[in-house]
């Protein structure tokens, strides 16, 4: 059996229910993962079942799942089995896997194994592994297909946050969080500390203003406020945030990262690819397709160039300053001379 995440989020709020199987979720986002495991948790406790954590470091480690499973029905325990890593079972372990879910279809257990994996391609779903636990148990699908299943979760959040979020600030949170799920989702969390109390009924609105002055309050910027600065061609507000970052100990791999995806989608506009499969947003178009006609093809193999040579540094092949390099590669981009 498959589903989607959000199908079972909400077939986990029924506090009766109870979970044992084989459950397998896979998703590009690890905060769904997270969320797969805080929506089973109360469940499990209020079923009394034994929390068990095992990683994979090798295909060997499911033995000691099966064990454990072994272990805990001698003793009569029912237990939740978490399992982490992408090393596949063997037949062996294959077998004994199936056998145990039979098991408990025929009510002879009543333990839960549930395993979490990175988002697996359409090859990696054909494995024996991945059928058997289609075949006997749920698999999650909790890989986000687009901006609207985005949305969903989101709002799904705001509404245990509390908090109901307008439109407008829907789309400005969207906006300024790009393709983000976990800063999306902290700042929801942070806008639930200031609007909202714990006795409070009715949702707390959040508007326009609310979720402005919260991204603006100390000067909080990310790797997204730069680029928006750097496509726009803003210097000093790019050194603002610059510092910024690194003031609050972000990785300068990170800053590189933005920085080069820019440079990039900058030279395939040049290119004539077509922005909205370059997945440019809408709204940021116009100033990605601005610069593009403004800078020329040498510029931007200079600029990759020292991409290149920032990377060095910061993997520490060169001794020059990261911060510093990454500060005149923005200056430079924004078309001042250093």
């Amino acid at each position: 059996m498959q589903k989607r995440f959000l199908a079972v989020a909400e077939s986990l709020k029924d506090p009766a229910m109870t979970l044992s199987g084989l459950w397998l979720s896979h998703s590009d986002e690890p905060l769904i993962l997270q969320w797969l495991i805080d929506a089973c948790r109360p469940i499990w406790q209020a079923n009394h079942q034994v929390i068990k954590r095992i990683d994979l470091t090798s295909p060997k480690s499911w033995q000691e799942a099966t064990q454990e499973l072994d272990s805990l029905s001698l003793f009569g325990e029912s237990s939740a089995i978490i399992i982490s890593g992408k090393h596949k079972p063997d037949d062996a372990v294959l077998s004994q896997l199936a056998d145990f879910a039979n098991d408990v279809k025929a009510g002879a257990s009543s333990h839960h194994l549930i395993w979490l994996l990175p988002k697996q391609d359409k090859k990696s779903q054909n494995t024996k592994a991945f059928k058997l636990f289609d075949q006997h148990g749920l698999i999650v699908h909790g890989a986000i297909q687009n901006e609207s299943e985005r949305r969903a979760l989101l709002t799904a959040k705001a509404q245990e946050f509390g908090l109901s979020l307008t439109a407008d600030a829907w789309q400005m949170l969207m906006s300024h969080t790009q393709h983000d799920l976990l800063t999306a989702y902290q700042t929801l969390w942070r806008l639930s500390y200031v609007h909202t109390l714990p006795s409070q009924s009715p949702p707390a609105v959040i508007d326009i203003p609310d979720l402005s002055t919260l991204l603006s309050e100390g000067g909080v910027f990310s790797v997204f406020d730069l680029s928006d600065a750097l496509i726009q061609r803003q210097p000093n507000q790019c050194l603002k945030i610059i510092d910024y970052l690194h003031q609050t100990d972000t990785a300068p791999s990170i800053i590189l990262w933005a920085i080069s995806k820019d440079i990039h989608l900058i030279a395939a506009l040049r290119n004539g690819q077509d922005p909205q499969k370059l997945g440019i947003w809408r709204n940021k178009v116009f100033s990605y397709q601005t610069l593009a006609n403004l800078v020329s093809d040498g510029m931007i193999s200079h600029w990759l160039t020292e991409v290149y040579d920032i990377d060095k540094t910061i993997k520490g092949l060169s001794q020059d300053n990261a911060w510093r390099l990454i500060r005149r590669l923005v200056l430079s981009i924004c078309g001042v001379s250093v």
